[in-house]
């Protein structure tokens, strides 16, 4: 699949459920979780439309929203940690 087609194809509603649970970050995570889950969500849905395996889908899903997760942490902690000096 080029990447044309992937840009350009339609995503089933399973794809954004399975992509979108990186979202959490929003609720607990503000404007930094907004950055890193749409990210990830992003990413997630590049990732269905791959030609890798469905195992090998729902382990990088998992990876990237798990790496998403990490980043928001550590820079919420970096942020945190400057402004409180």
């Amino acid at each position: 699949m080029t990447t044309t087609e992937m840009m350009t194809a339609k995503y089933p509603a399973k794809a954004h459920a399975y992509a979108a649970w990186p979202l959490v970050l929003i609720f607990i995570g503000g404007a930094i979780g907004l950055v890193y889950g749409v990210m990830a969500y992003l990413i997630n849905l590049k990732i269905y439309v791959s030609e890798l395996s469905k195992l090998n889908k729902i382990l990088a899903n998992l990876l990237c929203g798990m790496s998403a997760c990490s980043a928001w942490w550590f820079t919420a902690q970096l942020v945190q940690r400057s402004l409180l000096g």
